[in-house]
């Protein structure tokens, strides 16, 4: 059994951190693997993904002891630059891998089996002309169960959600374009916690997701399509990974008007439902399930990846 060992530094829940403790779980789901997590000192508790969920704790941070390090983001800055004969899987959820200045890049050069949760950051990162390694595209899965079918809901006016906490003014832009409609409009606040988040999502009828316009994946809009939601959300890069405008989403320009534009095209139930069960079936596609079986084939051949690798620096 090899152990491979995770480390984090949690302040808050973010995607990113939630992702990291499903492959804790898929690491742990394989029978030649065992995963154990180092959190640092201070990190906290609350709706922290690894307190009382079972998940294997390390008592130390000893890099040296593991059979596999799994890094993420920032994790390397807590590891020696030379780790020969030791395999480093590095999970990249984040166009700004790629970017002058960012600095994540910088550890490009240093050897890894890379698995990026998009095409999109596979390409970003790979156009450096800097990896030191295999890059693989493990599509992000979300977690939620997916509907059978779109919800049948009794009130005639759809309940439209807006979550904009990555983009607070053109949300409250989007909202106040929308104040006409009848039944209102919810406009999430920021930093809702991520059950009171979800809850919202699985009411609406029409949810308006606003990314930053680079992101690595934006699993929101995949966890809205889940719960049965008809979506509408602009091009953020890394969601073209699931997202196919005019067909499981409406993908307007990231502009108020558009935006509102857009949802007001969903007032045709007919054409609502069409998106919202597209979105059931993408959900579908993108199950944990799926994702763990594509990362456990990557384990079955880690040696031979990690082989790929430049250990002359």
């Amino acid at each position: 059994m090899k152990r491979v060992l995770f480390h984090r530094r949690f302040l808050g829940y973010s995607g990113g951190h939630g992702k990291v403790r499903d492959y804790v779980r898929h690491v742990d789901a394989h029978p030649g693997f065992s995963a154990e997590t180092w959190l640092t000192p201070d990190s906290i508790a609350a709706e922290n993904p690894w307190e009382g969920t079972g998940l294997r704790r390390a008592e130390h941070w000893q890099p040296a002891d593991a059979d596999v390090l799994f890094l993420a983001g920032l994790d390397w800055q807590a590891v020696p630059d030379d780790r020969p004969g030791r395999p480093v899987l590095n999970l990249l959820q984040g166009l700004g891998h790629a970017d002058a200045g960012d600095a994540r890049r910088a550890f490009l050069r240093r050897p890894a089996v890379r698995v990026c949760v998009s095409q999109a950051v596979a390409d970003a990162v790979l156009a450096t002309g800097g990896v030191n390694g295999p890059v693989h595209v493990i599509p992000a899965a979300h977690d939620l169960p997916v509907l059978a079918d779109v919800p049948s809901r009794p009130t005639a006016a759809p309940r439209i959600v807006i979550a904009g906490g990555k983009a607070p003014d053109l949300a409250a832009a989007v909202c106040a374009a929308l104040d006409d409609v009848a039944g209102g409009v919810e406009l999430l606040p920021a930093g809702l916690p991520r059950s009171g988040f979800l809850a919202h999502l699985a009411g609406a009828d029409i949810a308006v997701l606003l990314p930053h316009d680079r992101e690595g994946f934006f699993l929101p809009g995949l966890e809205a399509m889940a719960l049965g939601a008809a979506v509408v959300m602009p091009d953020a890069g890394g969601n073209r990974q699931y997202l196919r405008s005019g067909i499981n989403a409406l993908v307007p320009a990231r502009d108020a008007g558009a935006l509102a534009a857009a949802v007001r095209q969903l007032f045709d139930p007919a054409r609502r439902r069409e998106i919202a069960a597209a979105g059931l079936a993408t959900a579908a596609d993108h199950t944990l399930e799926s994702e763990r079986a594509a990362f456990h084939a990557l384990l079955d051949r880690l040696d031979a990846e990690w082989a790929r690798c430049r250990h002359d620096s």
